[in-house]
């Protein structure tokens, strides 16, 4: 028996999730499909949304539009699926020279100041963390936990008859002039949200994704030397508490090796960070990895197949795609509704 949907989307990740949620939230009808990979950039991340670029101290982009948008949304999605999982948190920064330190307090005058704490910190955590030069702080800062919040999603898509679990098979899909089949199930389009996988979608496969593997690890510490829940540490690698005196350690970006394996490279990367940090021991509990679906540009990949108009990708947002999947999936939502124009900056026009 035939179905008929609004909207067909692959892939059940941070975008995939958000995007189907917007979509359900604006009355559409949709269908999740997902193989459930345990290995996704999604599921290993540790879901930092963070609106300072530490490397260059600048504003992320667009982080004026995308943390209010964040802070109606997410809250909104807890109370819909009956789960926790967005949270504020203490970014600090220990400063690993002076000058890091000068250009802080130089930065605190300028735009960005609203995110930067002007206050310097000479506090230790209880003998935790090594900090000679002092630390300060990131304002409006916080995570999403993304295991937590896509096993609410799956549950309530799953619930609701809206997921099917199941690889994706591209030969499958059906066009004619105004809809899009797949199997028995007929929808206006069919999006994809696929990760770095859509670098083997026949459809978008010609998009210029630079994918970057991450690694992190989970560590423990004893009860004695915890980090507060609130409290996110940012040197080098940032450290997360995550409950039950474990915290999640990361991340390494490699270029090369772009399998799911985790690597003892990248594993002693994390550990020689993470000793330049912490003064007390802990123990590896897991190691992980995953693979971001980073583009060259550095910009989102959204819109409309140029000879396809039934296929739509959601997609390339990296490491950032807590704070950017709810607003663009919202200006996704309003495109194909309303026809609103796309940023120029994150439509896939651009590459054609």
């Amino acid at each position: 028996m035939s179905k008929k949907v609004d909207y067909i989307i692959v892939g059940q990740g941070l975008a995939g999730s958000i995007l189907a949620l917007t979509l359900l939230k604006s009355g559409k009808s949709v269908i999740v499909i997902d193989n459930a990979n345990p290995n996704t950039a999604s599921k290993v991340a540790a879901g930092l949304y963070n609106p300072v670029v530490f490397k260059r101290l600048v504003k992320s982009w667009l982080a004026d539009d995308l943390l209010p948008y964040m802070d109606t949304f997410y809250p909104e999605m807890e109370n819909l699926l009956q789960s926790e999982f967005y949270f504020s948190k203490r970014i600090l920064k220990p400063f690993a020279e002076e000058q890091e330190k000068t250009l802080w307090l130089k930065k605190t005058e300028e735009g960005i100041g609203k995110y930067l704490n002007e206050a310097i910190y000479y506090e230790d955590l209880n003998g935790i963390v090594y900090n000679p030069l002092g630390i300060s702080e990131v304002m409006h800062a916080g995570n999403l936990d993304t295991v937590q919040f896509l096993t609410s999603c799956k549950k309530y898509f799953t619930k609701s008859n809206l997921f099917i679990e199941e690889v994706f098979d591209y030969s499958q899909i059906s066009m004619s002039e105004n809809s899009v089949s797949y199997k028995d199930i007929s929808a206006t389009k069919i999006i994809f949200c696929e990760g770095y996988k859509a670098t083997e979608n026949p459809f978008f496969k010609w998009l210029p994704f630079k994918l970057t593997k991450g690694e992190t690890l989970t560590i423990k510490l004893t009860h004695d030397h915890s980090i507060p829940f609130k409290i996110v540490l940012n040197k080098a690698v940032f450290i997360l508490p995550i409950g039950n005196d474990l915290y999640k350690v990361g991340a390494t970006y490699e270029w090369n090796d772009l399998s799911e394996n985790t690597t003892e490279k990248g594993k002693l990367e994390l550990l020689d960070k993470l000793q330049k940090v912490l003064k007390v021991p802990f123990e590896i509990v897991k190691h992980q990895a995953g693979i971001r679906p980073t583009v060259n540009d550095r910009r989102p990949l959204i819109g409309l197949h140029p000879e396809h108009p039934q296929l739509a990708v959601f997609n390339g947002m990296g490491t950032k795609c807590v704070m950017l999947a709810p607003f663009f999936a919202n200006q996704l939502t309003y495109f194909l509704e309303s026809h609103t124009p796309l940023d120029k900056e994150v439509d896939i026009a651009r590459f054609k």
